[in-house]
């Protein structure tokens, strides 16, 4: 505004200085040529009065234009602050005030891994960019930070090098340039320049002008990015980054909307739920559920498109939004590729986290389907995802809502069961196959529900998993199994009887299992010899130094350790070696075939010769029938359990085969199993949650 509306200072002072300078010129001549010394030294005396009255007063005025430019240019930055425009609309108006036709803002990020935001405008045009902050890109933000002053002219080819580059870059034959800072805060800089087409230099007063008004344009940006967080805010998750619930679903409606061509599918949504997150921020504590959280966020962005929507729900639930797909393929081809890029493990502070993932998929197939209803079917589909087990992708169909409803039923009725003594315990013999002796019993759950009638453990363990009631329910069976085991080894038989439990992962991943073991043996009185604690092999496999440091913990209270299932989790036979177990437990599928098939015999003789060799017992589970009994034999197992033996037994059925046992009666196992009594629902007060038949 200066630069259009009049003279610069140094000009009004030339032009004063060049009249007054005539004046005392015509004026002495004519005194001189009269040779009148008094009136010449009085009329030069009175010029060189006139001349500083005008220079002063001159000078005064342009200074009083000054303030007043400055306080418009102020009034123009006020609006903006008012009514708050977009940083393109604040470089306008800073256009208008210098007479250019060039501005820019840099403005710096919070974090030096994140981009630098640039805006232009250039002939009334505006641009915005981001970019990385380089070195480059800083220097030129902080050429302006010098002792004496904020801000700086450039004029092209007067230096230093790092101007006329800074020019050179923009197109520029001159600029004007201040640091942009908000309470001794560096935000970025500010630029005014004007291009080849304009010869008029920045002058210092320019350079004086922009400084003035830096502090008020940091203010307006600052404000303008502080709006503009707070939209994001409102908007997205803090921890990711990534589209919170209330976006997703502006998103999804919005492509529920959307016409697309014949043939094609509006959108689909994949619902995404990581498998045993809570184990992870249990055990290795929120910091590292939080660096997890994020990295899967990194994997997953490189799986889906620019233009789908990434959303994180809650927790560990995450959603993607796909839009115009040719058919539900593509929507499993994603969801797929998703599940590959989360097999590596995860760093989580030094500490290597494998974890799976279960993806539920819901197509908008129909034209009235809504958010909600598309929502509500792909969290189904995930249901049945994690149900088949983990790292599984399931796409909605009608049959999951029935199976879902009576999930939800079977939640609350369980959590009545736990309260109302519903719950009890049956126990399969675990036989020495060398004596045929009863030497142990596994511990096994069971539901006798007064609505539903009997549940079995594969559909009521899943439940408790994902409602969390394994814990409680996990420590009243360990509790009820070793008063079991107590009162086997007082009865008529006085023989003790090992009992063998099996373990959720949210059991022994928990920091103060070890603890609730010990607190249980001391006041049951079992001596922990007689305890055998039984975990998955996928869980070390997973979980391996986490779950190493745990078993060690209870290995100290001098219980026994076996590994459940081995053979189905991949574990590495290196490391097998070093873990602090005493047995393998052969799943019924490694059994069932024994007797017929010459691999599986030579795979499960396998198995039991590397027991052997790193001195573990070896238990094979599911045995039927005499054949299998007799192959087993012949490979030296150690021990076995199944149908062949026994079915599960209640309290009093093990304690009628242990007073046989003792009292050198034939066990009988190849005649017929021994069968449990009917199921008797436990009796007791209403607070009891497992209890002994």
């Amino acid at each position: 505004m200066l630069g259009a509306r009049g003279p610069k200072l140094s000009q009004v002072r030339a032009v004063t200085v060049a009249l007054a300078v005539a004046v005392v010129a015509v004026g002495g001549w004519a005194l001189v040529e009269r040779a009148e010394t008094v009136e010449t030294l009085l009329f030069l005396a009175l010029a060189v009065s006139i001349v500083s009255v005008t220079v002063g007063y001159l000078s005064e005025r342009y200074q009083r234009r000054h303030l007043e430019h400055l306080s418009e240019s102020r009034d123009l930055l006020q609006q903006t602050v008012r009514s708050p425009l977009s940083v393109g609309a604040l470089l306008g108006r800073l256009c208008q005030i210098f007479g250019a036709g060039f501005a820019e803002v840099v403005v710096l990020p919070d974090a030096l891994d994140q981009r630098a935001l640039l805006v232009r405008v250039r002939g009334g045009r505006t641009t915005e960019t981001s970019e990385a902050v380089g070195e480059d890109l800083l220097a030129d933000v902080f050429s302006v930070i010098v002792p004496a002053s904020l801000s700086l002219v450039l004029r092209e080819g007067a230096g230093p090098a790092q101007g006329d580059a800074m020019l050179a870059r923009r197109g520029l034959r001159g600029a004007v340039m201040a640091a942009l800072s908000v309470e001794g805060r560096i935000l970025g800089s500010l630029m005014v320049g004007r291009g080849p087409g304009d010869l008029r230099p920045f002058t210092e007063e320019d350079r004086r002008l922009l400084e003035a008004l830096a502090p008020q344009v940091g203010v307006t940006v600052e404000k303008l990015r502080l709006d503009e967080r707070i939209n994001h805010q409102a908007f997205h998750d803090s921890l990711t980054g990534l589209a919170n619930r209330v976006l997703f679903a502006d998103r999804v409606v919005h492509a529920l909307e959307r016409r697309v061509e014949p043939g094609r599918l509006r959108a689909a949504v994949l619902f995404i739920d990581l498998d045993d997150f809570k184990v992870v921020n249990d055990t290795l504590g929120h910091p590292s559920g939080d660096l997890l959280l994020q990295g899967v966020t990194r994997r997953l962005r490189r799986v889906v498109r620019p233009f789908d929507t990434v959303a994180r729900l809650g927790g560990d639930e995450f959603a993607v939004l796909i839009e115009d797909l040719a058919g539900p393929e593509e929507a499993v081809a994603v969801a797929e590729r998703f599940l590959e890029e989360l097999t590596g493990p995860f760093d989580l502070h030094g500490t290597p986290v494998a974890i799976g993932a279960s993806v539920g998929i819901a197509i908008a197939d129909r034209p009235s389907m809504t958010y909600d209803h598309l929502l509500r079917e792909a969290d189904v589909a995930m249901y049945r995802a994690k149900e088949r087990g983990k790292a599984t992708v399931e796409t909605f169909d009608a049959g999951m809502q029935r199976a879902l409803e009576r999930r939800l039923r079977l939640k609350a009725d369980l959590e009545k069961a736990v309260s109302a003594g519903e719950l009890f315990l049956e126990y399969q013999p675990i036989v020495a196959l060398e004596s045929g002796t009863m030497v142990g019993v596994e511990a096994l759950a069971r539901w006798d529900s007064l609505h539903l009638g009997r549940i079995g453990p594969r559909e009521f363990i899943p439940v408790a998993e994902a409602s969390g009631l394994i814990r409680e329910i996990g420590r009243q069976v360990l509790r009820t199994a070793c008063e079991q085991a107590v009162r086997w080894s007082a009865g008529d038989s006085g023989r003790d009887l090992s009992v063998s439990v099996n373990l959720s992962p949210r059991q022994l991943l928990h920091p103060d299992f070890a603890v609730e073991v010990a607190t249980i043996l001391r006041e049951t009185h079992l001596s922990p010899s007689l305890l055998n604690l039984e975990i998955t092999e996928s869980l070390l496999v997973e979980n391996t130094a986490t779950t190493l440091e745990r078993i060690r913990a209870l290995k100290d209270l001098g219980v026994t350790i076996a590994i459940d299932d081995f053979g189905t989790g991949y574990s590495s036979l290196g490391e097998l070696k070093f873990l602090p177990v005493d047995a393998l437990k052969i799943p019924k599928s490694f059994v069932d075939n024994v007797a017929t098939d010459e691999r599986e015999r030579a795979f499960l003789a396998g198995i039991i010769g590397l027991g052997r060799t790193l001195d573990l017992r070896v238990v094979a589970v599911g045995v039927e029938h005499a054949g299998q009994l007799d192959e087993l034999r012949g490979m030296s197992c150690d021990l076995a359990q199944g149908f062949h033996f026994a079915e599960p037994l209640d309290p009093q059925g093990v304690a009628d085969l242990l007073s046989r046992q003792s009292a050198g009666a034939a066990a009988g196992w190849g005649q017929r199993p021994w069968k449990a009594a009917p199921a008797q629902r436990p009796s007791g007060d209403a607070g009891s949650l497992l209890r002994s038949a």
